[in-house]
């Protein structure tokens, strides 16, 4: 799970972009924000 900044021609939802993490590349899929539903009560 991570936030990152993209060129705005990988941002179509869905998409696969790739990172380097501890050297090694890795396959990430464009989500939309928030990535899980909110579950807390405001009241």
């Amino acid at each position: 799970l991570a936030m990152g900044y993209l060129d705005t021609a990988f941002t179509a939802l869905d998409s696969e972009v790739w990172a380097i993490v501890r050297g090694k590349p890795v396959p990430l899929k464009v989500s939309k924000l928030p990535f899980v539903p909110q579950r807390y009560y405001r009241g």
